[in-house]
């Protein structure tokens, strides 16, 4: 199920709430104006909420517009057991292969093991699917797979789920909080990539990431950048080699934004500072991307004035001129194997946060 309306997420939030007994047998349910405030909507959206549930018979409204349950259908709760486990898959942002192939592999599994799925997804916030997620519960969720970013909204909603004891499974980092996670291995295959190029050219390579500052020193391909430029005895380069894209401002919350249309010219005051020939690892394939016209419009050639490799490898990696080396990783494999220790962690409950990490292999092409 994919919650694109806000109204008719809420609607089944709602739903269940009912079959619950929240309101606690009261008569009347609260004002519109409470209920926005206990569901974090705008009153519009409760007021759509309830005409419809008013118009199909779950609900009535007196002659003094109070609203209260029709005792006639009165939405009742599901019987313990008598369905499959449901898992949600969570995430916020644009179907791209990474977010399809993930998908595809949790799909997999679940066909495999005969339980349900519901997806959770916005391509517009980030809010709109945490905010589903705090109802997941109620929602007859048993365990949810969350795509996660590094932002402190997703710190909180994992701790919401943590402390109410819904099974959960990040894909991505978990930062510090006590909770199961499956990633690539940013570390080896970065520091395979970087020590394939420091091998190939004998010389310092350049990193450039658009993580925040305050979230390098733990990102694990950075790690995997220095850990390979000290192997080769270059640690002092590490500093004044490290490329931070700034936005110029706070950054968004809808980061996929920042990956397709990053300007340009973020990289320019970067490229200046790299005297031909130089090597450059960029952190993922969009930022490679971009900087391919950024390389271009300053009037050098990716493979001859500067090697370039990158992590992921997207399928429009292969179509780059010249086709872009990059670390690649088995996505759909994240997904399935996500799916699988969720299921494990909702069935048979994990003695402590478990982290698997899906090796990267890095593919030599003619950008370096």
């Amino acid at each position: 199920m994919n919650y694109h309306s806000k109204t008719n997420r809420l609607t089944e939030v709602f739903i269940c709430d009912l079959a619950a007994d929240r309101f606690n047998g009261e008569e009347y349910l609260p004002s519109e104006q409470r209920l926005a405030e206990q569901y974090r909507a705008s009153r519009n959206t409760i007021r759509r909420m309830l005409d419809a549930l008013i118009s199909d018979g779950t609900l009535l409204r007196d002659e003094n517009r109070r609203v209260r349950i029709n005792p006639v259908q009165a939405p009742k709760a599901p019987l313990a057991g008598s369905r499959p486990l449901t898992f949600a898959w969570a995430y916020a942002a644009y179907t791209d292969p990474m977010i399809f192939n993930i998908t595809a592999g949790i799909q997999d599994y679940i066909a495999e093991q005969k339980l349900e799925l519901q997806l959770i997804t916005s391509q517009e916030s980030h809010e709109s699917v945490l905010c589903a997620l705090d109802h997941a519960p109620r929602l007859g969720i048993d365990g949810v797979l969350l795509f996660s970013y590094r932002q402190e909204c997703y710190d909180r909603t994992i701790s919401r789920l943590l402390n109410a004891g819904t099974p959960l499974v990040v894909v991505g980092s978990p930062g510090n909080l006590p909770a199961s996670s499956i990633t690539a291995d940013d570390f080896n295959g970065t520091f395979a990539a970087v020590n394939r190029l420091i091998e190939k050219h004998g010389r310092p390579v350049w990193f450039i990431t658009h993580q925040e500052p305050a979230n390098l020193e733990n990102d694990d391909r950075y790690r995997g950048y220095r850990q390979a430029m000290r192997s080769s005895g270059l640690e002092e380069y590490i500093s004044s080699h490290t490329c931070i894209l700034l936005n110029g401002e706070a950054p968004k919350y809808w980061a996929m934004d920042q990956k397709l249309f990053r300007s340009v010219y973020q990289f320019k005051p970067h490229l200046e500072r790299m005297e031909p020939p130089a090597s450059v690892f960029c952190c993922d394939n969009y930022v490679a991307n971009r900087f391919y016209l950024a390389v271009r419009e300053a009037g050098l050639t990716v493979g001859r004035d500067l090697a370039v490799a990158s992590f992921d490898d997207l399928p429009f990696a292969r179509r780059l001129d010249p086709p872009l080396a990059a670390c690649r990783v088995d996505t759909r494999l994240i997904g399935y194997r996500a799916a699988q220790l969720l299921h494990v962690a909702a069935t048979d409950g994990l003695a402590a946060p478990v982290h698997l990490k899906v090796p990267a292999e890095f593919i030599e092409r003619e950008s370096i």
